[in-house]
């Protein structure tokens, strides 16, 4: 007879447990920086609470309403990639996206359906670790140098005895929800509920309470408030829970059926999660907690190494069932940074986590807890473990400057950090001549025939250089107009309590411009104006999108442009010079080249004193960072999430071009031609050194704007 347990032995530099987004993007990282990995989840598909059989949107900075603020990185790479392949956003094509990236590292050993149940220590720090697959009857022993505990539960953390943060050692957590989807048919559809689901009187009491409401054509994450468990253990309770929500979400498609209120014949329930989603468990107290003063305070680190930006966001913990408060709290915050001591410890310095089981106090928690900020704590985690490999070190003995480099690295992989430039060592585009065949003029606008609005309010966005700056606008009548000016590195244009100056305009009727005079303190800064709810009034949309020059209505998340005009003569937003500035993204300024829309065959040409040798070009490219990347989408939503989807493919991103250097006889070479190109990190190493005194990169096909750059590094 067979041993019913074969015993599977697996030796890597690392081991990620979890197969979330965080986990994914610890391995990538890991696997990335040229070191031997396993990734190890007890689910069938990764993707955590973005799979299929869950289904919860992933978002972040962007949706709290962080203008520009996107989420990259390798979870960025991954999105766009989504993007590319599953425009419409379906969540079984995400999984797909996730699986593939991580089949295709040749140093990443993935292992599904594996439920890590057992730790073995070696003094202080983890030796291996070891569960049992699903299916398979394999038993998996696990040795590895670092470890990297990515289960949302930090299973690892306490199987291994590291403490919890103390405010999450309570039964008062926020619950789990589970969602299903809905579809239309052409012929009524029958629904006869089971006995177990609750019924019309119980759903009844319900709703309308706390924003608790439905509809017959409601799916995805408008189920986001069928939440539950938040009063129980959401580990130990998690069959419970499940049950619970499951009778819940039935009871209410029994009622949006057959209580006779909705128009719902046609419609029929076409899936329900049969794993819910979780929010909230275990903490596991590190070097360093972040707290929410921290978030609030907009703190800076010398360690910091990735973002957060979603709302400070809470919910009550007795979920559906506590109809006496609103079913969540939302307080936007800026962007912020988490700094790296908050993903290790010195209980068993080997062990590093990633995702919403970091170190991080309850209130700020209810920020950094969406899948977005959790991917890029994966890609901080797994960065760190593969450099710790390299160095022999354990997190908490790397120095000051090997920390640097830790983040330096991140940054060359697209990693965002608040405040912090970002300089390539070696970099020989910072002393080159750049020239270009055009640049982008904010001054050159034309009006597209829409204006938006103001009969809620709303807001404008613009760069803040020294001089006057005027906004076209229309009035119906004689009036004044209202609002406020202030400025930051990056605006929320959610967050209410911004302190601004205020302003008054005279509108005539007709059409006319606003202005204002940038102050000192804002030049180098995004201006905001948030204009007060006028009837009547109308601001004129721009034909073209520059990067940074943002309209929208109040409390919607629909972006425009207006048609601006910088009254400064010198005014150069788009010039080559930002492409060696040290950002390669928005930061106070768009740090951005931009071509021409008139330009018919845009270039840039990189000259130098005297000759150099090239092995490797990379490429920031402009995937338009103030919209939204998630993973998947029902086909319709409630506008009460704030998100508007992109209809194409971002348009200043680069599709087409080509490299070429000069030879020494004058004569053009081509380095490389990069055709249907979606991703906005284009990294190119040379077949052979190229020694040349002059680069030029000619773009030949963009998805449909101006090609735009933040950066290009050459070394």
């Amino acid at each position: 007879m067979k041993n019913a347990k074969h015993i599977v032995c697996c030796n890597v530099d690392v081991a990620v447990i979890g197969g979330g987004p965080a986990g994914v993007c610890a391995a990538l990282a890991v696997a990335q920086n040229g070191c031997k990995v396993v990734l190890v989840t007890d689910r069938p598909v990764l993707g955590g609470n973005s799979s299929s059989e869950i289904r919860v949107w992933t978002r972040g900075a962007v949706g709290s309403g962080n203008l520009m603020a996107e989420e990259m990185g390798i979870w960025g790479r991954l999105k766009l990639e989504n993007l590319y392949r599953n425009f419409d956003a379906n969540p079984v094509f995400w999984d797909d996206v996730l699986l593939d990236a991580v089949l295709q590292q040749p140093n990443l050993q993935l292992e599904l359906n594996t439920e890590i149940d057992e730790v073995k220590l070696s003094g202080q720090c983890i030796e291996k670790v070891a569960g049992t697959q699903q299916g398979s009857e394999k038993r998996f022993e696990i040795t590895a140098k670092y470890f990297i505990d990515a289960t949302g539960d930090a299973v690892i953390g306490q199987l291994a005895g590291v403490s919890q943060v103390d405010d999450s050692v309570s039964n008062s957590t926020m619950g789990n929800s589970i969602l299903f989807n809905t579809c239309k048919e052409d012929h009524p559809i029958k629904y006869v509920a089971p006995h177990y689901a609750y019924n019309l009187q119980q759903i009844e009491s319900i709703l309308g309470h706390g924003g608790r409401v439905i509809s017959e054509n409601m799916g995805g994450s408008d189920c986001w408030w069928f939440e539950y468990g938040g009063l129980q253990d959401t580990i130990g309770d998690s069959q419970d829970i499940a049950l619970e929500l499951r009778r819940m979400a039935l009871g209410v498609w029994n009622y949006i059926k057959n209580s006779g209120h909705y128009n719902a014949d046609n419609y029929t329930l076409e899936w329900i999660g049969s794993i819910p989603g979780k929010r909230e468990s275990r903490r596991m107290k590190t070097e360093y907690v972040l707290t929410e003063q921290d978030i609030i305070q907009n703190k800076r680190f010398p360690d910091g190494a990735f973002y957060g930006g979603w709302y400070i966001d809470s919910h009550p913990s007795g979920g559906f069932a506590d109809t006496e408060e609103d079913n969540c709290k939302q307080r936007p915050v800026q962007v912020y940074q988490i700094p790296l001591r908050c993903l290790y410890q010195r209980t068993v310095p080997n062990l590093l986590f990633a995702g919403r089981n970091i170190g991080i106090e309850r209130g700020a928690f209810f920020s950094s807890r969406v899948m977005n900020t959790c991917a890029l704590a994966g890609q901080a985690a797994g960065t760190l473990a593969a450099t710790c490999a390299r160095q022999n070190k354990v997190p908490c003995d790397l120095m000051q400057t090997e920390v640097t480099d830790v983040i330096h690295q991140l940054q060359q992989d697209d990693m965002f950090i608040p405040d912090v430039p970002f300089y390539v060592p070696g970099d020989s585009a910072r002393n080159a001549n750049i020239t270009a065949s055009s640049c982008l003029s904010t001054n050159k606008n034309k009006q597209n025939g829409k204006l938006m609005p103001l009969d809620h309010g709303g807001y404008v966005v613009f760069p803040g250089v020294c001089g006057k700056v005027e906004v076209k606008v229309f009035s119906e009548s004689t009036q004044q107009l209202y609002g406020t000016m202030s400025s930051a590195m990056l605006p929320n244009h959610y967050d209410e309590d911004t302190m601004g100056t205020p302003i008054v305009w005279q509108l005539e009727a007709g059409e006319q411009t606003i202005s204002v005079d940038v102050p000192k303190q804002s030049v180098g800064k995004f201006v905001m104006l948030q204009i007060q709810p006028a009837q009547g009034v109308k601001i004129f949309l721009a034909n073209v999108e520059h990067t940074g020059i943002i309209c929208g209505e109040q409390g919607s998340p629909e972006i425009n442009e207006p048609i601006i005009c910088y009254k400064n003569s010198s005014e150069r937003i788009y010039d080559t010079s930002n492409l060696s500035n040290g950002w390669n993204r928005p930061w106070g300024q768009p740090n951005q080249w931009c071509a021409d829309p008139d330009d018919e065959n845009p270039w840039l040409l990189f000259t130098w004193e005297k000759a150099i040798e090239i092995n490797h070009i990379k490429f920031f490219l402009d995937p338009d960072l103030s919209m939204e990347l998630p993973s998947s989408r029902a086909s319709h939503w409630q506008a009460s999430h704030l998100y508007y989807p992109r209809t194409s493919m971002p348009p200043h991103l680069i599709k087409e071009f080509i490299i070429e250097a000069e030879k020494a006889d004058s004569n053009w070479k081509v380095i490389a031609h990069i055709s249907e190109n979606y991703q906005r990190l284009v990294d190119i190493m040379a077949d052979e050194k190229i020694t040349t005194q002059k680069l030029r990169i000619r773009f030949i096909k963009t998805w449909g704007g101006s090609p735009a750059i933040y950066s290009i590094h050459i070394v």
